[in-house]
C-alpha cells in the first residue's frame, strides 16, 4: 500500500524538520517543509499531497487559513491546522473552511498520528461518497437518453411506417388517382410531422434555429385566441387580460405561438369536464436577480388552467422529453420540453406553480425591449409561388446526392437554370465556367475542407453581389464545424418544401434580403 503524502506547512524551521522527523518515522510520505503560503499553492500541484498540515500563522502575505482556503476551493486538499492560538475569531475563520482537523501545539505524537488517521479515512469516505454521486449522476444521464432515443425511435418509426408504407403502394402503379393521391398526402404528411418532431427535440435542446424579432405578445396573443376558441372547444371558457401599455419582446413568433398552443391544449387535457383558461401578460421588473432571473424588466405570459393540477413529482418531470401522464398515441409528451428549449434559447425562464385539484399555472418571463414592435398581422400568402425570371440560375452545393438532386428539380420547376455540385472546391470551378449564376444555395457543412460559409465568400470574390442562401437541418452545426456565418446571412432549415424555397429564393433575388 503507498504512503499517504503529507504537505507540511511551517515557518518555524526547527519545528517544520522535527514534525516531518515524526512523520516519516509513522511511515508517511513528507517533502521538505515549505515556509509560506504562497509557495505551498504553487508547490501543491506539483507534490499533489493527500492532506495538508497547516501551520496559521506563517510567512507571506497569506496566513494558513487564506492558503487553506485557496487550496480547498481550487485544488480541493484536505487541511489539519496546527497553532498555538484557540481564540474565537481564529476558530470561527478556521471553521469556514472545512478542516479536517486542528491541533494544538504543543501536541503529542499520539494525537499527530491520531488526528491524520482520522482525517485520511475521511478524506477515503468523501471520496466514495462523490464517486457514488457522480456514478448516481451517469446512470440518471444513460437512463434519460435511453428514454429519449427510445421515444424518438417509437414516433420515428410510426412516421416512417406511413412513408414507406405508402411509398411501396405506389411504385405498383396501378392504382386510381384518388387512392393513389390519398396515400401521397399522407406520406407528406408524415414526413411534416417528422419534421416537427425534429424542431420539438431541437427546441427542448436549445438548438433551433430561431427568427427572432420584436413582437407585442399582447396583439400576438390575442390573433391566437380566435384559433384557440376552435382547438379547446365550447367547454373551455379563455379568459385574456393584454395590458395597453406592455412592453415588447425580441422573439420567434412561430414558437412563441407553438409555446402558447402548446400550454393550451394540456390545459384542456387537464380539463376533461370543462373550465377556464387564463392568458395574462405583464410588465415585470426584478430588481434583484438570482440564477434563473437575472435583474432587469421582463414580459411575464402567464397561462394557467382549473383543472386537475400535478402532483409534485409529475411536476418535478414536466419538461423531460417524452415524459408523459397521457395515454399511449394520445400526446408524445415533447410539448413542454419544446416550451422549455424555446423559453431558455430566447434567454428567459419558466416557472410551473401546481397541485393536486388546485389547476396548473405556467409563467414565461421574456426580456423585454425597448424597441418597437413589428406588424405580426401581415398580408395573405400568395396561392400561386414566385417562380424564376428568364435565364435566373442557382447554384447548388450538397453533399447528399438524393437531396442535391431534389433541390435541383424543384428549383427546374419553378423556372430556375440550376447547377448542382456536392463540395466546395467543384463549386467554386462551376462558378468560373458558368456565364450566370444569380444565386449560391449551400449546405453549411460540406466535405474537402471548404464549410459553405468559406465557399460563400471565395464566391463572392470571383463574383462581387452574388448572393448566397445556406441550409441546414442543425442551427448549430456552423459551430460544431468552425464554421462561422456572417452577419443578416440567410438560413434555410431543412427540411424544406417546394413553398418555402421559392419564396426564400425569391426573395434573396428581389433584393429584399442581404447578400
Amino acid at each position: 500500500m503507498t504512503a499517504a503524502r503529507i504537505m507540511v506547512v511551517e515557518d518555524e524551521r526547527i519545528v517544520a524538520l522535527h514534525l516531518r522527523q515524526q512523520l516519516l518515522k509513522l511511515g508517511y510520505d513528507v517533502p521538505a517543509p515549505i515556509a509560506s503560503g504562497e509557495v505551498a499553492l504553487e508547490q501543491v500541484e506539483h507534490m499533489r499531497p493527500d492532506l495538508v498540515l497547516m501551520d496559521i500563522h506563517v510567512e507571506g502575505k497569506l496566513d494558513g487559513i487564506e492558503t487553506a482556503a485557496l487550496m480547498g476551493g481550487k485544488h480541493r486538499k484536505p487541511v489539519i491546522y496546527l497553532t498555538a492560538y484557540a481564540e474565537t475569531a481564529t476558530l470561527d475563520r478556521a471553521k469556514a473552511t472545512e478542516p479536517y482537523g486542528y491541533l494544538l501545539k504543543p501536541f503529542s505524537e499520539r494525537e499527530l498520528h491520531a488526528t491524520i488517521e482520522m482525517a485520511l479515512a475521511r478524506c477515503q469516505a468523501d471520496k466514495l461518497q462523490r464517486d457514488g454521486e457522480a456514478a448516481l449522476r451517469q446512470a440518471q444521464k444513460m437512463e434519460a437518453i435511453g428514454q429519449l432515443a427510445g421515444g424518438v425511435a417509437h414516433d420515428f418509426n410510426n412516421l416512417l411506417g406511413v412513408i414507406i408504407g405508402n411509398l411501396d403502394r405506389i411504385t405498383e402503379r396501378e392504382l386510381p388517382d384518388v387512392e393513389l393521391n390519398e396515400m401521397v398526402d399522407d406520406a407528406l404528411r408524415a414526413a411534416v410531422r417528422g419534421a416537427s418532431l425534429t424542431r420539438q427535440l431541437l427546441a427542448y435542446s436549445r438548438r433551433q434555429a430561431l427568427d427572432p424579432r420584436v413582437l407585442s405578445l399582447g396583439r400576438v396573443v390575442s390573433d391566437l385566441t380566435a384559433l384557440l376558441r376552435r382547438t379547446l372547444g365550447e367547454t373551455i371558457q379563455i379568459r385574456t387580460q393584454l395590458p395597453a401599455n406592455l412592453w415588447a419582446a425580441r422573439l420567434d413568433l412561430n414558437q412563441f405561438e407553438n409555446a402558447v398552443l402548446n400550454l393550451a391544449v394540456n390545459a384542456r387535457d387537464a380539463m376533461p369536464g370543462g373550465g377556464t383558461l387564463s392568458i395574462d401578460l405583464h410588465n415585470v421588473e426584478i430588481a434583484d436577480g438570482d440564477g434563473d432571473l437575472a435583474a432587469g424588466n421582463y414580459v411575464l405570459v402567464t397561462v394557467a388552467d382549473t383543472g386537475t393540477g400535478m402532483t409534485k413529482d409529475v411536476a418535478d418531470r414536466a419538461f423531460e422529453p417524452f415524459f408523459t401522464t397521457k395515454p399511449v398515441d394520445a400526446g408524445t409528451g415533447l410539448g413542454l420540453s419544446m416550451v422549455y428549449g424555446f423559453v431558455k434559447q430566447s434567454d428567459g425562464h419558466v416557472l410551473i406553480e401546481t397541485a393536486p385539484g388546485r389547476g396548473t399555472t405556467v409563467k414565461l418571463y421574456f426580456p423585454a425591449v425597448k424597441e418597437a414592435a413589428a406588424d405580426t398581422t401581415g398580408a395573405a400568402p400568395p396561392v400561386t409561388l414566385p417562380r424564376a425570371e428568364p435565364g435566373e440560375t442557382v447554384l447548388i452545393v450538397e453533399d447528399d446526392a438524393a437531396l442535391r438532386k431534389l433541390t435541383g428539380a424543384l428549383l427546374a420547376s419553378l423556372g430556375y437554370a440550376a447547377i448542382e455540385t456536392a463540395d466546395g472546391p467543384a463549386a467554386l470551378q462551376k462558378l468560373e465556367e458558368a456565364a450566370r449564376v444569380d444565386l449560391l444555395l449551400t449546405d453549411i457543412v460540406l466535405p474537402r475542407g471548404m464549410s459553405g460559409p468559406d465557399l460563400a465568400r471565395a464566391a463572392q470574390d470571383r463574383r462581387p453581389g452574388l448572393r448566397t442562401l445556406y441550409m441546414s437541418g442543425y442551427a448549430k452545426a456552423t459551430a460544431m464545424h468552425g464554421a462561422t456565418l456572417d452577419e443578416g446571412a440567410q438560413l434555410l432549415m431543412k427540411p424544406f418544401r417546394k413553398a418555402d424555397l421559392a419564396r426564400r429564393v425569391r426573395l434573396l433575388l428581389d433584393g429584399d434580403g442581404p447578400a
